[in-house]
């Protein structure tokens, strides 16, 4: 239904005729109020007319509106200074400020304008259009067909803003073309003779060009290749990946890297969400040369990897999943620079959730990716596990719990060195606990807790520790364990001349049997021992399950922390425990194994926004040497600020295997302007092997519509297969456009946006 009006009725007429035939409702004031109403209900092919005034001329047929004239009609919504509605043709002219919203999103904006009476045919000259992710698009001229198309003659587009200080100034970068169609129901943006200019400058010209408009969020095609050289992998290479837009919940990219190492590489990754769940997998593949580990080459084999994770809620309490982490050598995820990890885990577990209670049960393989003769990894199935704890003082003014779990690892010794062989285990463990806190009307905060647990134990090929190669088989292992836990904290504060003030004491008293570790046992999730201020008054300092610290034991901490009004701050906290029977489970350098243990604690000092530094210790006990340290210290403003941060640390374990790991990194950060940025590091290690390991250096730029990146780095990391060496990557994007990164590898950030996959 087109807009009309009749002939040869006055105006009154013309009003209530409108209103009752055309939809059409005119709301006539008087010029003293200025204002000119024309209203109808919001059916569809109903027009809503507001003007400020309106007349009619029954000779010409032509309908005047005037003064911030809104016509609504078919989700289009036009303002204009004056419109003029043709009767003859059925054609509006509008004029002064004219804006259409258009039902797509966008926004039209244009000095004048011919529009139907529909708003689905529409002519403009110099007219302007918004996207709504504030994208825009100019042109010379532009008619609209249908209400669909849009076609546009030497026509612009820009993700960028206009400069607010030269508006005449081209934006940073903008895609130019002699014809430009628009089709707002494919939502496709189809350029002929186009060119990209950069900074005023062409760079880029081609006859044809198509790509989705602002408003699509996927859409199946190629994406942007990605081109590059890897010295130490794929050599010269370019990945070219293919989007399926499966279903609304689903999609695939497939993803062949051609190289001129290994010639092609598949890839992909898949995706899908359910009611109740989703599901994501990404993997590779290609036949290509093997060099082990140890240096000799083991000819072509196929190579590859998948990496996933799913989830599946079977109802408002259980769920069910599965993490993936699959590789087929120790060296392809380093070498084509898919995953720096040296640890991967697999994982399939049913959980529940019910208020406060916990279930589990879960299957785990493992894979060592570290180079060199490894422990064989177990299969673990199950490992489950319960927690069920109670309301606040529900018990004794307290609160009860209880804590179950079972666990049942095995492993492939066969042909294996008994160096790396393992326990095949089986563990039941139930503990059931108590705890209360009292605060006392003086502010003393006291928390008592107690525990009794059972373990039970049934194993086969138990090394034996006296390196005799016996190793003891079908092992039976009860044991009992009770602790009784109080752990008093007095916090005192005051408020100084713009600063506060927290001076907070902390003292444990922990009462159990002393444990003694069999030899017999199997030792599964306690092999790592770190001792540091986090776990200064835990009741077991142990790691996992298997070992338990049992004995009396006094703990005792200070903070101290002081707040200036501004922001500065200084916290520092402090202590020690004493173990009244010197417990000799634990490994040397631990720092646990004598009467006193090391000291630990950590202070964080920050006296303005220009400085911070953090600093934690673990020193030993008697003549104060460090045994573990880790600082950082940056310093400076955004436009530089320059880092230093170090480790010094024992890594020990219950096997006896210490090793001490020393490394420096020092590095700078630098906003030196609105949008760019430079950053670098070099990583430099002490000990066990002293030498440089990396150094990077990147220049960024990142603004509403463009980002640029370009990183020069040297790993100095070498295995048998993988070699050192320096690589120089770079990324650009144009926002809605795409772009290339030459290494997808190089653990770049790009606002989500910008991004193609």
């Amino acid at each position: 239904m087109q807009f009309q009006v009749p002939n040869r009725r006055p105006f009154p007429q013309y009003f209530l005729f409108a209103a009752t035939t055309l939809a059409l409702h005119v709301v006539f004031l008087s010029p003293a109020a200025a204002q000119t109403q024309t209203t109808a209900t919001d059916r569809k092919n109903e027009t809503l007319i507001t003007a400020r005034q309106m007349s009619s001329d029954d000779e010409t047929g032509i309908v005047t509106a005037t003064g911030h004239v809104e016509i609504a009609r078919n989700n289009y919504i036009l303002h204009a200074d004056k419109v003029t509605y043709d009767e003859n043709t059925g054609v509006m002219h509008a004029e002064g400020h004219v804006a259409i919203l258009n039902p797509t999103g966008e926004v039209e904006f244009a000095d004048q304008e011919e529009v139907t009476g529909d708003m689905k045919q529409a002519f403009a000259e110099n007219i302007g259009i918004l996207f709504p992710d504030n994208s825009r698009f100019a042109a010379k001229n532009a008619q609209r067909y249908d209400g669909r198309y849009m076609v546009a003659n030497k026509g612009i587009y820009t993700a960028c803003n206009v400069c607010k200080d030269d508006p005449d100034n081209p934006p940073l970068w903008q895609l130019k073309g002699d014809t430009i169609t628009h089709d707002n129901t494919e939502h496709e943006i189809y350029y002929h003779d186009a060119t990209i200019d950069f900074a005023g400058v062409p760079v880029l010209y081609t006859p044809y060009f198509s790509a989705p408009d602002p408003t699509v969020e996927r859409r199946q095609g190629f994406l942007a290749p990605t081109p590059g050289v890897s010295p130490n992998g794929l050599g010269n290479f370019i990945r070219v990946p293919y989007y399926y837009d499966l279903a609304p919940n689903e999609d695939m990219t497939i993803i062949p890297t051609f190289s001129s190492t290994d010639i092609l590489q598949m890839g992909g990754e898949y995706r899908r969400r359910f009611d109740q769940g989703s599901l994501q997998f990404d993997g590779t593949f290609t036949r290509a040369n093997l060099i082990s580990t140890t240096g000799e080459n083991d000819g072509e084999q196929w190579r590859g990897h998948l990496f996933g994770n799913a989830i599946y809620d079977l109802d408002n309490i259980w769920r069910v999943g599965t993490n993936v982490q699959l590789t087929s050598d120790k060296s392809y995820l380093q070498l084509y620079q898919i995953s720096s990890a040296d640890q991967l885990t697999n994982r399939a577990y049913l959980e529940g959730f019910k208020g406060r209670d916990y279930a589990v049960t879960n299957m785990y393989y493992f894979e060592d990716l570290r180079p060199g003769t490894q422990p064989v990894q177990p299969l673990v199935l199950p490992s489950a596990s319960f927690s069920a704890l109670g309301e606040p003082g529900q018990t004794l003014g307290g609160r009860w719990s209880v804590d179950g779990s079972t666990l049942v690892t095995s492993r492939d010794n066969s042909n294996q060195s008994l160096a790396q062989q393992g326990p095949d285990t089986r563990r039941l463990s139930l503990d059931a606990g108590w705890e209360r806190q009292f605060t006392s009307d003086t502010g003393l905060l006291t928390t008592i807790s107690g525990l009794v647990r059972g373990d039970q134990y049934w194993a086969d090929n138990v090394t034996n520790p006296n390196g005799s190669g016996n190793n003891f088989n079908n092992v039976l292992l009860t044991r009992q364990f009770e602790q009784a836990n109080a752990v008093a904290r007095y916090p005192m504060g005051r408020n100084g001349d713009g600063y506060q003030q927290l001076i907070e004491p902390i003292v444990a008293i922990t009462a159990a049997p002393d444990v003694k570790t069999v030899s017999r046992q199997p030792i599964e999730d306690s092999l790592d021992v770190e001792f540091n201020e986090t776990n200064l008054f835990s009741p077991n300092r142990f790691t996992g399950t298997d070992l338990i610290e049992g004995g009396n034991r006094a703990t005792y901490g200070l903070r101290h922390a002081i707040t200036a009004d501004g922001g500065a701050r200084v916290d520092m906290f402090g202590g020690e425990s004493y173990d009244f029977s010197k417990n000799d489970q634990f490994p040397g350098q631990s720092g646990l194994r004598d009467h006193n243990s090391d000291y630990v604690g950590r202070m964080d000092f920050i006296p303005t926004d220009w400085v911070t530094l953090n600093y934690g210790f673990r020193l030993d006990h008697s003549t104060l040497t460090p045994q573990s340290q880790d600082a950082s210290l940056s310093v400076g403003a955004p436009i530089f600020r320059p880092y230093l941060r170090y480790i010094s640390a024992y890594q020990t374990d219950t096997t006896g295997v210490i090793d001490e790991v020393e490394e420096a990194t020092v590095g700078f950060d630098s906003k030196f302007q609105k949008y760019w940025t430079l950053s670098g590091a070099h990583t430099q290690a002490f000990q066990p092997q002293p030498g440089p390991r990396r150094t990077n250096l990147t220049l960024s730029y990142a603004d509403e519509c463009f980002i640029f990146g370009i990183t020069a780095a040297h790993d100095d990391t070498q295995r048998a297969d993988i070699g050192s060496g320096t690589s120089i990557v770079f990324h650009f994007f144009l926002k809605n456009l795409g772009g290339i990164h030459t290494d997808s590898g190089g653990n770049a950030t790009f606002p989500a946006e910008f991004r193609q996959y």
